[in-house]
């Protein structure tokens, strides 16, 4: 296993995100953005599976973008970096497309194989801890067939995330 970390940040952290990308250390974390209210407009048009599955990733993309304006540089290469950087994910995506394209596949799922091919853990953080209620439907067995280890984090209560890279001495 790597020593960096994958990092799933959730899209519903957006009011939230400099304070929560604060707590992050200097070390090497990927970072995977969620869709947030871009890929929530998404939902609400209801296009085809296939057509949600590209839209929804090009979510992802708009939400790391926005993350990026707090001083986080991005990638579109699938590789660990020396510093928390954040992945544009299409790219990687449309040339491998390893995940079927339904809504029981959200960046929560994408991040889990992400971490699989990198030989990494996973870190999910979203507005609360029983984020298990509001992963997506393929998260668990991503992470069962990848063989991932995450933990999920409230990224609502501040110092949650750097309390994390602490316990897990990765500060």
């Amino acid at each position: 296993m790597q020593d960096g970390i994958v990092v799933k940040f959730g899209g519903s952290l957006m009011n939230t995100a400099g304070s929560v990308l604060s707590e992050l250390p200097s070390s090497s974390i990927l970072i995977v953005p969620g869709g947030g209210v871009f890929a929530d407009f998404i939902r609400e048009e209801n296009p085809d599976d296939d057509t949600a599955h590209w839209q929804a990733i090009a979510a992802m993309e708009k939400y790391g973008r926005f993350l990026s304006t707090f001083g986080y540089p991005v990638t579109t290469d699938l590789q660990m970096p020396e510093e928390p950087t954040i992945l544009l994910p299409e790219r990687v995506l449309r040339k491998r497309d390893p995940l079927p394209h339904s809504w029981d596949i959200t960046s929560d799922s994408i991040s889990a194989w992400i971490a699989g091919v990198l030989d990494c853990r996973l870190l999910v953080i979203k507005s609360t801890e029983s984020g298990r209620d509001l992963l997506d439907p393929s998260f668990r067995s991503v992470l069962e067939q990848n063989r991932v280890s995450a933990k999920i984090v409230n990224g609502r209560v501040p110092g949650s995330v750097r309390k994390y890279f602490e316990a897990a001495r990765l500060l």
